[in-house]
């Protein structure tokens, strides 16, 4: 069998204009936030770390060597982060740790310092629908959604407490029928296999996969459920607990900001809420102030039980800065966006906000759907609205011309003769005016059925090339989404194999040097 050809790898723009992304990003702006392509070239301040080495995971040994250096305060970070997303989620999370990986690099030969890329495992999150379900491209090019069953109970309890079941190897084992048949195929499954291993964490299923498709790339990654992670974070919540209206200020302040320069708050507030959660053995909830929980209760808690504090999406940017010296971190639209509203919080609790810079955004064109394109005259992006007002409009050109333009007159001629006999009815025979207005419309129900018929034909005789730009468009825009944000990357890297990665590690690093020489726009 021989391998296909690569696919194209198309950048697309991150942040659309109007948005609060296009305003942090575009070019000249101020911005909301300090970007990655503004640090100088100077050694970031020594601020050794809050964990030791055995808290996290390493891709390889020269990965622990240089971990070792930051966590001793002579190097930084620079972060991404994401839930544990079944078989790494959608594309767009595969993207944002080879832009974590790439930056780190170029930041370390500018800054003169170690600089280690560290992927934040959110296994604090409880959103089982999100975490525990892919949309794989099937053999057909259809969207194929794997959902593992939500265990007994978990609703609302963080997923990093989950682990793979019998009935989540059952659902697992339907890949085979699904992915792409190629001289990879048999390898991913593996990597598949070897990860989600019964018995095992959500969140180690996670992280052992992400290893196995990019490698040893110098990177590390920490599950930030872990125990050591929540105990180490208790004196930051100490921080908020202790100044509650402070903390809440904060937070009103940095919507305020956004108000002022035209942007709806992306984080909505809770009344008399903190941003952090308490897991109380059924499922995480707020934690507030209010007639059944006095302030005061909330510290005896966090002294008895820290491991079941955990942030929320407020007070992890923070979080992380607080327990490493982060130097930047790679965001997605909807993260710049939420970041853009965090600077007072950082400042409240005393905690470096780090600089930016935004996740690569791709776009893969196979060469089976770029011949579709070209063979239609279209683009991928006329695709965004979905295949369906691309095949009305095929449809409609393809039409018997002599048909159409036939059916256009008479459709003229007798919306006027109808109309003069609907009058002349009126006037001189008035009883029968509503036998005049059943005809007219028996009429022009004929032409439009007749109509109807033509588009059916032409439709039938248009099957395959109808069907091919219906492919292309589940392809590009699948649920007229980007792909980056639907499709999983298995199908794609059982297709192609490492190769893929590597392509798509150095298209990445093109882009990061460019953000980074001030040349990228919104990204």
């Amino acid at each position: 069998m021989s391998p296909p050809e690569n696919p194209e790898i198309l950048s697309r723009p991150l942040g659309v204009p109007g948005s609060i992304t296009h305003a942090v990003l575009g070019a000249g702006d101020p911005g909301f936030l300090p970007l990655a392509s503004g640090l100088a070239a100077t050694r970031p301040p020594p601020r050794p770390s809050r964990l030791g080495p055995e808290s996290f995971g390493v891709s390889g040994a020269g990965a622990r060597t240089r971990l070792e250096s930051v966590l001793r305060g002579e190097g930084a970070f620079v972060t991404a982060g994401h839930q544990p997303v079944l078989l790494l989620g959608p594309l767009y999370v595969l993207y944002k740790a080879l832009t974590a990986i790439s930056l780190a690099a170029r930041l370390e030969r500018t800054l003169g310092a170690p600089v280690v890329p560290l992927f934040w495992i959110a296994s604090d999150d409880h959103d089982w629908d999100e975490v525990g379900s892919a949309a794989i491209l099937d053999q057909s090019d259809a969207a194929r959604t794997l959902t593992l069953p939500v265990p007994a109970g978990g609703e609302r309890r963080s997923v990093g407490s989950h682990v793979v079941d019998g009935p989540a190897m059952d659902v697992l084992d339907t890949l085979p029928e699904i992915v792409p048949e190629s001289e990879f195929t048999a390898h991913y499954l593996e990597l598949v296999r070897d990860a989600y291993a019964e018995g095992r964490s959500v969140s180690a299923a996670f992280a052992r996969f992400l290893a196995g498709v990019l490698g040893d790339r110098g990177y590390v990654w920490i599950d930030s459920a872990k125990p050591d992670v929540r105990r180490a974070a208790v004196p930051l919540y100490r921080r908020l607990l202790a100044d509650w209206d402070g903390a809440l200020e904060a937070e009103a302040a940095g919507g305020r900001a956004l108000l002022a320069s035209g942007f709806e708050a992306p984080i909505s507030r809770v009344e008399d809420a903190l941003p952090l959660f308490f897991d109380d053995g059924g499922g995480r909830r707020r934690v507030r102030r209010d007639g059944t929980a006095r302030p005061e209760s909330w510290h005896e808690r966090l002294e008895a039980a820290p491991e079941s504090f955990s942030p929320n999406v407020a007070s992890r940017p923070a979080l992380e800065s607080y327990l490493f010296p982060v130097v930047a971190t790679v965001l997605g639209p909807g993260e710049i966006a939420y970041w853009s509203q965090l600077g007072p919080l950082f400042g409240h609790l005393d905690v470096p906000l780090p600089s930016i810079h935004p996740r690569a955004a791709w776009t893969l064109v196979e060469a089976r759907t770029r011949r579709v394109l070209e063979r239609t005259g279209l683009s991928p992006q006329d695709l965004a609205g979905g295949a369906e007002p691309v095949v009305e409009r095929l449809t409609r050109e393809a039409r018997p011309e002599a048909v159409e333009r036939a059916l256009g007159r008479f459709r003229e001629g007798a919306e006027t003769g109808m109309a003069a006999i609907e009058d002349a009815v009126a006037q001189e025979v008035p009883g029968l005016r509503g036998a005049a207005g059943k005809m007219r419309k028996g009429v022009l129900d004929a032409v439009s059925g007749l109509s109807r018929q033509v588009d059916r034909a032409t439709r039938q005789r248009l099957d395959v090339r109808l069907g091919q730009v219906r492919r292309a468009g589940a392809n590009l825009f699948p649920r007229r989404r980007p792909q980056e944000r639907v499709l999983n990357p298995l199908s794609f890297l059982c297709r192609y194999g490492p190769g893929l990665v590597e392509r798509l590690a150095r298209e990445t690093d093109r882009q990061v040097a460019s953000f980074l020489a001030g040349r990228a726009g919104d990204g």
